[in-house]
C-alpha cells in the first residue's frame, strides 16, 4: 500500500522558507561548488546512515566524546594562533564592558543611547570580566573563555537533545559533524562574542524545558520553572526579538485547547512562566540601567520604527541602511524620527506595491538564510594571519564558505524530507515541543522578513530550532523490503564528497581569487557615535610594530580627516622605509611588501595639534605590540591599520 504524504500547513510553510534559503545559497558566491558538495554530502548521509545505525550506541557515544575533545583542542589552537580583529557592534559592546569592569561607570559614546537594547549585555559581560580579573585572567582570555564555554555548552546540549529525542546513531553523528567538524565551531561563534550565541543557547534551553515538562515530577517542575523564567528574562534582556515566542506559544495553546490537551499535557504553567519572564525583564532592565549608571537620552535614541523603515528599503534590500541612519541622526528628537519614519514607511510601501513588496520579502528571506560569509561576520580579518594560512588563503577562504553552506543545505534537505510526511501527534510531548520549535522558527523568519531589517547572521537563531524539529519528528514507516548496497559504497561516496569539496574550493580560489587580509587592527568606536580622536602635540612620535606573516601589496593607517602628519612603514630587518600618502582620513601605501616585522611611525611635524584615531581600552589588548608614544608604551592602545594582498598580485615569497 502506497503511503500518502500530506504535510501539515505550518511544516509546509517552513519547507518553502528553507527552499528560498537553499536557492539563495546556490546563486551567490561559490554556488556551483556548494551545489556539487551539498548533493554529494546529502547522498553520502543517506547511504551511510543505515550502517551507522547498526553500530553499538556505546561506541558511538564514546566516539562523539573523543571528537568533542579534539574539537576543543582545535578551538584553543584557533583562539591562540588566529585571533581576529573584532569591529562594529561587538567591539563597541566589548569596549564598554571593559570600561565598566575597570570601574568607570560612564557612557561616553552615543551608540548605547541610540541602541539601548545592548546595555544589558554590556553590563552582563562586564560582570564576567570583573570575575575573571579577580582570578588573574586577562580580559582577552576572559572573552575567549566565555565564547568557548557558551559555544561548547550549546554544542553538547544540542547533541544531548538530539540523542535523547531520537536515539539514532546517524542523527547524532550527523549533528556532531555539523556542529563540531564545520566552521560553525571555529569561526564567528568562537572568535566574536555577541548576542547571537547566548540567544541560541537560551532558546534551546527553553524548548527543552517545554519538551520535558509533562514527564517531570513536581519537584523537577519547580526547578524547571525557575530555570525557564530565568532563561526568558536573560533572553529578553540580551535579544528582545525573543518576543516571537509569545505568539508561537499562543498558537500552540489554541491548538491544544481545541484538542482538549492543554490540561493533560500540563503546559499552561510554563506558558504563564514565559509571560512572567518577559514581564520581569522590564524591571531587570531598569535595574541594570541604575547599577551601571546608564541614563537613556531620547535626543539620540532611534525609535522602533527606524528598523521597520530599513526593512522596507528596497535599495538596501531590507538590510541596515546607512542612509536611513544618517537621516535619523540629523533629526532633533526621537519623536521627530518616529514621525519621519512612519511617513517614509507609507511612501515606500505604496511605491513598492504588492508585487514589489513580495519581491522584497523573498529577497530578505534569502539574505536571512544565506550562510556563505560566516567567516567574515563582524570581524575585519585576522590580526596577523599565520604563515601556513597565508600560503593557502584562497583555498581556505572558499573552503570555509563551501563547507558550512553545504552542511547547512544538507541539514535543511534532511529536515525537508522528514517534514513532508509529518502529521504531528499532539498527545506526545516531544512532537508538541517540536511544533513549538517549528512555529518559533517561522516567527523569527517572519519577523526579519516582513517587519524588521535583515542580516545573514540573524538567520542562525533558527539552528537550534531546526535541530530540535529534526530530532523530534518520528521516522516514517517504511516497507520491509531493504535495498542491498555494497558495503564499500557509502564510505566511498563520503571520501569522494570530501575530496570534491577540497578540490572545488581550490579551483574556485584559483579562478576567482579574493583580496586577503594579511594583518589588521580595525577595532574602533567610530566617529558617527562621537568617538573622539587623540590630539597629539607638535613633535609627538608614535610607533607600533606589526607582523606580516605573508606578502602584501597594500598598507593603510587610519589617521583622521584633515590631519597633517607624517606616516611611514619601516621593515625592521632591512631598515627600508616606505612613506604613506594622505588619502583623506587614511594614509596608504601601494607597494609590494615582503613578510616580516614592520614598524608604523606617525609623527606630528607641524606646529599645531593634530587629530589621530587611536583606539584605547582599559584591559583589552587590541594587538600583539603596544602603541609607543614618545617612548612610553601603552599596551591597551593601538593605531587602526590594514594590510592586504590583492587577488591580482597573489604570490608567496620571502
Amino acid at each position: 500500500m502506497t503511503r500518502k504524504y500530506k504535510p501539515a500547513v505550518l511544516p509546509l510553510i517552513l519547507i518553502g522558507c528553507l527552499l528560498v534559503g537553499l536557492i539563495s545559497n546556490l546563486v551567490s558566491g561559490a554556488g556551483l561548488a556548494v551545489l556539487v558538495t551539498a548533493v554529494l554530502l546529502f547522498a553520502s548521509s543517506r547511504l551511510i546512515g543505515p550502517q551507522l545505525n547498526r553500530l553499538a550506541a556505546k561506541k558511538v557515544i564514546w566516539g562523539v566524546g573523543i571528537g568533542l575533545v579534539l574539537m576543543v583542542i582545535g578551538q584553543l589552537v584557533v583562539l591562540k594562533s588566529m585571533p581576529v580583529t573584532v569591529y562594529h557592534d561587538p567591539y563597541r559592546l566589548l569596549s564598554q564592558a571593559d570600561q565598566l569592569a575597570a570601574g568607570h561607570l560612564t557612557w561616553h559614546i552615543t551608540y548605547f543611547w541610540r541602541y539601548a537594547n545592548n546595555v544589558p549585555l554590556a553590563y552582563l559581560l562586564s560582570m564576567w570580566l570583573r570575575l575573571n580579573n579577580l582570578i588573574g585572567l586577562t580580559t582577552n582570555g576572559a572573552v575567549h573563555l566565555l565564547s568557548l564555554l557558551l559555544l561548547d555548552c550549546f554544542i553538547v546540549l544540542a547533541l544531548r537533545t538530539v540523542w535523547q529525542l531520537s536515539h539514532r546513531n546517524s542523527l547524532l553523528l550527523g549533528s556532531f559533524a555539523f556542529l563540531a567538524c564545520t566552521p560553525f565551531a571555529y569561526t564567528y561563534f568562537l572568535q566574536v562574542f555577541y548576542s547571537d550565541l547566548p540567544s541560541m543557547l537560551l532558546l534551546l534551553i527553553i524548548i527543552r524545558i517545554f519538551w520535558q515538562w509533562p514527564s517531570n515530577t513536581p519537584a523537577q517542575q519547580v526547578r524547571a520553572g525557575i530555570g525557564l523564567t530565568v532563561a526568558v528574562v536573560l533572553g529578553a534582556l540580551i535579544k528582545p526579538n525573543l518576543i516571537v515566542l509569545i505568539p508561537a506559544l499562543a498558537i500552540i495553546a489554541l491548538i491544544l485547547h481545541h484538542r482538549h490537551l492543554l490540561k493533560p499535557l500540563k503546559l499552561w504553567l510554563p506558558m504563564v512562566l514565559v509571560v512572567v519572564g518577559f514581564g520581569l525583564s522590564v524591571p531587570a532592565n531598569k535595574g541594570i540601567d541604575a547599577v551601571s549608571h546608564y541614563t537613556p537620552k531620547t535626543e539620540f535614541a532611534f525609535p522602533t520604527t527606524n528598523w521597520l523603515l530599513m526593512g522596507v528599503n528596497a535599495k538596501s534590500n531590507g538590510m541596515y541602511s546607512k542612509h536611513d541612519a544618517k537621516v535619523a541622526i540629523q533629526l532633533p528628537s526621537q519623536a521627530a524620527r518616529q514621525r519621519h519614519d512612519l511617513t517614509s514607511i507609507n511612501k515606500r510601501v505604496a511605491h513598492l506595491g504588492p508585487l514589489g513588496l513580495v519581491k522584497l520579502w523573498v529577497t530578505k528571506l534569502g539574505i536571512l538564510l544565506n550562510v556563505q560569509h560566516i567567516g567574515n561576520w563582524y570581524n575585519g580579518g585576522f590580526r596577523a594571519a599565520p604563515t601556513w594560512y597565508q600560503q593557502h588563503a584562497q583555498t581556505l577562504q572558499v573552503l570555509t564558505a563551501v563547507g558550512y553552506t553545504a552542511a547547512t543545505l544538507t541539514l535543511w534537505l534532511t529536515l525537508i524530507m522528514r517534514l513532508l510526511g509529518w502529521q504531528p501527534d499532539w498527545q506526545k510531548g516531544s512532537e508538541v515541543a517540536g511544533m513549538l520549535a517549528l512555529i518559533t522558527a517561522l516567527g523569527y523568519l517572519a519577523f526579519h522578513t516582513l517587519l524588521w531589517e535583515t542580516e545573514a547572521r540573524y538567520g542562525q537563531i533558527i539552528l537550534p530550532l531546526t535541530l530540535f524539529v529534526l530530532a523530534s519528528v518520528p521516522l516514517p514507516v517504511k516497507s520491509k523490503s531493504a535495498v542491498n548496497r555494497p558495503a564499500w559504497l557509502p564510505p566511498t561516496v563520503l571520501v569522494l564528497t570530501l575530496a570534491s569539496m577540497l578540490g572545488l574550493s581550490h579551483l574556485v580560489g584559483t579562478i576567482q581569487p579574493q583580496t586577503a587580509v594579511v594583518a589588521a587592527q580595525r577595532s574602533q568606536l567610530s566617529e558617527q557615535y562621537h568617538a573622539k580622536p587623540t590630539q597629539i602635540k607638535p613633535g609627538t612620535l608614535m610607533t607600533e610594530k606589526v607582523t606580516l606573516n605573508g606578502p602584501a601589496d597594500y598598507f593603510s593607517v587610519q589617521i583622521h580627516a584633515q590631519s597633517m602628519v607624517a606616516v611611514t612603514l619601516t621593515q625592521l630587518t632591512s631598515g627600508k622605509t616606505y612613506h604613506l600618502t594622505d588619502a583623506r582620513s587614511v594614509y596608504r601605501l601601494h607597494h609590494n611588501l615582503d613578510r616580516g616585522r614592520y614598524q608604523i611611525t606617525v609623527q606630528n611635524r607641524s606646529r599645531m595639534h593634530q587629530a589621530v584615531d587611536v583606539v584605547r581600552t582599559y584591559r583589552y589588548r587590541l594587538s600583539a605590540s603596544p602603541l609607543v608614544i614618545n617612548g612610553t608604551k601603552h599596551k591597551t592602545a593601538s593605531l587602526i591599520y590594514t594590510s592586504l594582498l590583492h587577488s591580482s598580485r597573489r604570490s608567496y615569497h620571502g
